[in-house]
């Protein structure tokens, strides 16, 4: 069970970005949801207390401060810690630019996690704006998606790392989006030029005036920024998270990892739970 002020929409998938639900809970011990597939996309912010999501089979402790990203069609399942129940609010959206704005977020469905405690109370009087404008009406529509951008900010700003992502070339774009969906897989910088229609040297170079970065760099870059994720959040093992992130063996993300942040990947979890 929960207490929960909340507002169900119809979903316009025609306009640019409509909402379809929006709420504020405080929910009771061991409260849970799901598991159950969505047909629109559904944002959770942590507010108080902790729970536990879990998605594509990977299990997330999560506590305030933190959200967590739910995209279409996907089955995923969270509850409420049994002494600590969690205080959330959630916006639920779509719409022809949904995508995209969880894209410029810096959110995908293998990277779902996101911090922003600094913005609280700002992504709470938002939804509670959201709240205040229940109509089915051009009015309080207008006013709802201002409130609901006014969220996707505060998101962006608290999560500028996995920003680097966003390219304004579309070329560069697709192959990032190729990288992300394919990471599991080994990849080749051929491969991708080909998914993308482009020559192998031509990618390289535009990949690299817009990041920064090769494309052999960006897909390390990316890996290890996955398994910080993992170990940071989930209780997957070493050995899980290697699997996941696209190294064959543990041993190779040991190694690439101790090279990047000059400690082992157990450490790094046994320091970030502290």
């Amino acid at each position: 069970m929960e207490q929960a002020q909340a507002i169900s929409l119809q979903l316009y998938a025609d306009q640019p970005l409509s909402l379809s639900c929006a709420g504020i809970s405080q929910t009771f011990p061991r409260h849970q949801y799901g598991p159950a597939v969505r047909s629109y996309y559904v944002i959770h912010y942590i507010l108080k207390g902790r729970g536990t999501f879990i998605v594509d089979g990977v299990t997330y402790a999560l506590h305030a401060g933190q959200g967590f990203l739910i995209t279409p069609n996907v089955r995923t399942f969270y509850i409420a810690d049994e002494t600590d129940p969690w205080e959330y609010l959630w916006l639920g959206f779509g719409g022809q630019l949904a995508s995209q704005i969880v894209q410029s977020l810096g959110l995908t469905q293998v990277e779902p996690i996101f911090a922003a405690q600094q913005f609280g109370p700002a992504l709470r009087q938002a939804t509670e704006d959201i709240l205040a404008h229940p109509a089915d009406d051009v009015v309080d529509n207008l006013a709802r998606v201002g409130s609901l951008y006014q969220c996707f900010s505060k998101i962006a700003a608290a999560n500028k790392e996995a920003l680097a992502t966003l390219i304004v070339n579309p070329y560069v774009n697709q192959a990032v989006a190729y990288i992300q969906q394919h990471i599991a897989t080994p990849l080749t910088v051929t491969a991708i030029a080909t998914a993308v229609g482009l020559d192998r040297s031509y990618l390289t170079a535009k990949f690299k005036q817009a990041l920064g970065v090769t494309p052999g760099q960006y897909i390390k870059n990316f890996r290890l920024t996955m398994a910080r994720h993992y170990l940071e959040s989930s209780e997957l093992s070493v050995a899980e998270i290697a699997l996941k992130c696209g190294y064959q063996r543990p041993e190779s993300l040991n190694k690439a990892f101790k090279q990047t942040y000059a400690v082992a990947p157990t450490i790094y979890r046994q320091r970030a739970l502290w």
